[in-house]
């Protein structure tokens, strides 16, 4: 038997997500992946242990509809965004890939034309592919900003990252208001990053029913590794989603970890204020290089451009051989760019000095 002929079709051309490098050994100093540079506070993981104490606590399913979760999101932590109130407006899943995944599952037909931009977060791309989608992709100006060829567009989907992934730039609620009253179809605005930056479209859910806005506990909170992600959106799009979710799609130990991240979030926003200053000083040190400029950013990351293309793979490579790792884009328009998350303080002071002893070479 030719297992391989009784495979999805669509699949022969399909390409997985590209994680970031994940080294093996210690001592790497690991700028590659936008993870929150602190753990989560000591009261998140009490809370988390506490839970773990009772002896019956692994043995039962998690709330399917993770209820509490859901109304400590909208009365707590959403409380001062002004969007929506209702407990029936929140989905909540498995990261916030699960619930992109979710929404391709209601909305996406075979053939069906999704409007991506580029550059972006790849997942989107990869979502599409996956589910037989049509791909319009949009190219962004150059300073990384939407084209008003937007406001022409037809499909189904189309996926606003808001800070966007690699450049880290927000996109402002007038345009993103403008997509939606334009757009046929649904618009989902990816707001992973959105609590390092001043910018979210939360507010806009009253006024318009074809948005999703989606953000996640990995990188605020620093739960990546729990995978609990949510959803904000009209209540006739949330009572889909669920229907189609995959039963218990988030476990208990996450849902206990998101609501102590809402009970002590002043705190993390507290930790979290470490990064903005991080990135600040990132940003000033590495743009008194002459040929480097650093983008503007209101994410916990920051963007990087050479003059000369050919020492962007120079400093890559020398900054892996003293074991530091960042992200480079081997794609169109991307080449002379590097991505580089804000770590600790330490780590980044170790970063700079890494950087400057190379700096001597090329630059």
């Amino acid at each position: 038997m030719e297992i391989e002929k009784l495979f999805r079709e669509n699949l022969t051309k399909y390409k997985a997500f590209e994680l970031g490098e994940q080294p093996e050994g210690e001592d790497w100093v690991k700028l590659n992946i936008n993870e929150n540079a602190y753990p989560p506070i000591e009261e998140i993981l009490l809370d988390i242990n506490s839970a773990l104490k009772d002896k019956n606590f692994l043995r039962k399913y998690p709330d399917s509809s993770a209820l509490e979760v859901r109304k400590a999101i909208l009365n707590q932590l959403l409380r001062d965004k002004g969007t929506l109130t209702n407990r029936n407006t929140v989905f909540i899943g498995n990261g916030s890939a699960d619930v992109l995944d979710v929404i391709f599952k209601v909305f996406v037909n075979p053939g069906d034309e999704v409007v991506i931009f580029y550059p972006t977060f790849n997942l989107y791309n990869v979502l599409a592919n996956l589910y037989n989608a049509k791909i319009n992709e949009i190219k962004l100006n150059e300073d990384f900003s939407i084209p008003e060829s937007v406001y022409d567009q037809k499909g189904k989907l189309l996926f606003i990252n808001s800070p966007n992934d690699p450049n880290g730039k927000s996109y402002d609620n007038d345009t993103i208001l403008k997509i939606c009253y334009n757009f046929p179809g649904i618009v989902v605005v990816d707001e992973s990053y959105a609590d390092f930056s001043d910018y979210t479209c939360l507010p806009l859910l009253k006024d318009v029913k074809n948005l999703i806005v989606c953000r996640s506990f990995s990188k605020t909170f620093s739960l990546a590794s729990l995978r609990i992600g949510y959803a904000l959106a009209d209540a006739e799009i949330i009572k889909e989603m669920n229907r189609v979710k995959l039963p218990f799609n988030t476990n208990q130990i996450a849902q206990i970890a998101a609501l102590s991240c809402i009970k002590h979030k002043n705190k993390v926003y507290e930790q979290n204020k470490k990064i903005l200053a991080e990135r600040n000083r990132l940003s000033e040190n590495l743009n008194n290089y002459a040929g480097i400029s650093v983008l503007p950013s209101d994410a916990n990351f920051i963007f990087v451009k050479f003059d000369d293309k050919s020492k962007t793979l120079k400093f890559l490579w020398d900054l892996k051989d003293l074991k530091f790792l960042i992200r480079h884009f081997s794609k169109p328009g991307l080449y002379n760019y590097i991505r580089i998350t804000v770590g600790t303080e330490e780590e980044n002071t170790k970063f700079l000095k890494a950087f400057a002893s190379i700096a001597k070479k090329y630059l």
